[in-house]
C-alpha cells in the first residue's frame, strides 16, 4: 500500500510523524515538512510503519548522505539532515516530551553545535562469519552484521584498527560465534580512546582465550601501536546482550585508560562508563559548575557517580560529596581518581542507591546521572525524604526524565533551568541537564 503523507514532525526515536485518514504513520529518515509517497509495511492497532517510496517536496534542510550504508546501519539516523537544523529538532523533540508526556511547559534553547563527525570514544562492533569475517554494527532492527571500514562518527584511529583486525582475524583462520548455535569464539572487538591522553584500550571479547590473539599487536603499525595504553582479552561464554563481562586477560599494558577534563585527570577501566563526547562533556561540566553554585558549607550527593568526574570537578568547592556508584570497576576508578586529583573531602560508597540512600544523612544539594531507565521509585521516595535545597539532573532519555521530573516537582521544587547538550550528532539522542530549586 502506497499512500502520499506530509511530516509534521520528527519523534524520539528518529521516525518522522504524519497522518493518514486519522492514523499516526511513523517513517524514517525524514524531515518536516516534507510531502512524500510512502509504502506502508506493516500497520498496528494503533499506528502504522512506513518507509520512503519518494520524495515529492523535499525539505531544504536535507542533504545527501555522506556514508554509503546510511539508512541499513544502526549507528545513525540524521545523517540526511543538515547538523545545524538537526540542533533545532533535537530541542523540539525534548520539548514535545514535555509538553505531551508532563504537561510541563518550559522554553528550551538548541544545544550548542560540537563535532558532528569521528567523535566518539568507544566503540563496540560485532565480529561475525558466513564465509567472510565481517567487524561492525548491526543493521538496523537485525542481528545481521554491516561493515563500514571508514565510519564517519569514529576516530579515524578505530577504522584503522578495525581494519587491521578484520585482516588478522582473516589470515590466521580464528573461530568465530555464532549466535544461533552458540558455538565459536571471538565475538567482539571493543576500543576506547582518551581525547586529551590520545591512548587507546583496546578489548578482544571471546567465549575462551585463544593464544594467538596475543599476536595482534605484532600487525600493527608502530605509530597506532605506541597508542596503545592496554590490550585485553574478556572471557564472555554467557549468550546475553551484555558485551564485556568482569573477566579479562591483561595481553599488554594496562587494564584501563586515562582522560583529562578541566585540568583533572580520570582513569577509566574497561566496564565503566564514560560519556561518549569529548566536546560535549566539557560543556555539560562547565554547565554543572555553574549551575551547582557550589559553596563551602555545601554537603553534596553525587548519585549514580560512576568514575567520579561530577564529584572531582565540584570537590574543591563544597564541604563534603559523597557518591554512589553500583559498577564495581567504575567505583574502584573513582577511589584512584579522588586519590591523584587530591579530592579527600570526597567519600565514595560501593551499592546501589537503592540500598543506600537511606543510610545517609541530609545534602544541601544532589546531582543524579541515572541509567536510561531514570529513578526507581525507591529513589523518588528517598529524594522526596533528603529535599535538597537544588537537584541537578542529568539525563539521555527524555521519556524517563519527563516522568521523574513531573514527580519531583511535586515535592514543591520549581525548574531553574533545562538545557541541552549534543552528545550524540547524528542520531537522535540527546543529553539533558535540568535544575530544579527549593521553593
Amino acid at each position: 500500500m502506497v499512500i502520499e503523507l506530509k511530516i509534521q514532525k520528527i519523534i524520539f526515536g528518529g521516525f518522522g510523524l504524519g497522518e493518514y485518514e486519522g492514523v499516526k504513520v511513523f517513517v524514517p529518515y525524514t524531515c518536516p515538512e516534507e510531502r512524500l509517497l510512502v509504502n506502508i509495511k506493516e500497520k498496528k492497532k494503533h499506528y502504522w510503519l512506513g518507509e520512503i517510496k519518494e520524495i515529492l517536496e523535499p525539505s531544504p534542510f536535507r542533504i545527501k548522505p555522506k556514508c554509503p550504508i546510511f539508512t541499513q546501519c544502526g549507528g545513525c539516523d540524521f545523517l540526511h539532515i543538515d547538523y545545524f537544523y538537526q540542533l533545532v529538532l533535537k530541542k523540539l523533540i525534548v520539548n514535545d516530551s514535555l509538553q505531551h508526556l508532563g504537561k510541563i511547559f518550559f522554553p528550551l534553547k538548541n544545544p550548542l553545535p560540537v563535532l558532528p563527525f569521528n567523535y566518539r570514544n568507544k566503540v563496540q562492533m560485532v565480529i561475525k562469519k558466513n564465509k567472510k569475517v565481517s567487524i561492525g554494527y548491526y543493521k538496523k532492527n537485525t542481528h545481521e552484521v554491516i561493515e563500514n571500514p571508514d565510519c564517519l562518527i569514529n576516530p579515524n584511529i578505530f577504522n584503522e584498527i578495525r581494519n587491521s583486525f578484520k585482516q588478522f582475524l582473516e589470515e590466521n583462520n580464528f573461530e568465530i560465534y555464532d549466535e544461533k548455535t552458540q558455538k565459536g569464539n571471538l565475538r567482539f572487538l571493543v576500543m576506547r580512546l582518551g581525547i586529551k591522553t590520545d591512548k587507546i584500550l583496546l578489548i578482544v571479547v571471546g567465549k575462551e582465550y585463544d593464544k594467538r590473539i596475543e599476536r595482534f599487536m605484532d600487525s600493527l603499525s608502530p605509530e597506532i601501536k605506541n597508542k596503545i595504553i592496554g590490550f585485553l582479552y574478556n572471557l564472555n561464554p554467557l549468550p546475553k546482550n551484555r558485551i564485556l563481562s568482569r573477566d579479562s586477560i591483561v595481553i599488554f599494558g594496562d587494564p584501563f585508560y586515562f582522560e583529562e577534563l578541566l585540568n583533572k585527570k580520570f582513569r577509566i577501566s574497561a566496564n565503566s562508563f564514560f560519556q561518549i563526547h569529548y566536546e560535549a562533556t566539557k560543556i555539560l561540566l562547565k554547565r554543572i559548575l555553574e549551575l551547582m553554585v557550589p559553596e563551602e558549607d555545601d554537603i553534596i550527593f553525587d548519585l549514580y557517580s560512576g568514575v567520579g568526574v561530577f564529584s572531582v570537578i565540584l570537590s574543591p568547592y563544597v564541604k563534603e560529596i559523597i557518591g554512589v556508584e553500583s559498577e564495581k570497576s567504575a567505583y574502584e576508578d573513582a577511589l584512584f581518581n579522588k586519590i591523584i586529583n587530591d579530592c579527600l573531602n570526597i567519600n565514595f560508597l560501593l551499592g546501589r542507591c537503592e540500598d543506600v540512600l537511606s543510610q545517609l544523612p541530609k545534602a544541601t544539594k544532589i546531582i543524579l546521572d541515572p541509567p536510561r531507565k531514570g529513578l526507581s521509585p525507591i529513589v523518588i521516595k528517598e529524594l522526596a525524604r533528603i529535599l535538597p535545597q537544588v537537584i541537578l539532573y542529568v539525563s539521555c532519555n527524555p521519556t524517563t526524565f519527563v516522568r521523574d521530573l513531573k514527580t519531583l516537582l511535586t515535592f514543591n521544587y520549581e525548574i531553574e533551568t533545562i538545557e541541552l547538550i549534543d552528545m550524540f550528532p547524528q542520531t537522535y539522542h540527546i543529553e539533558i541537564l535540568a535544575k530544579l530549586i527549593k521553593k
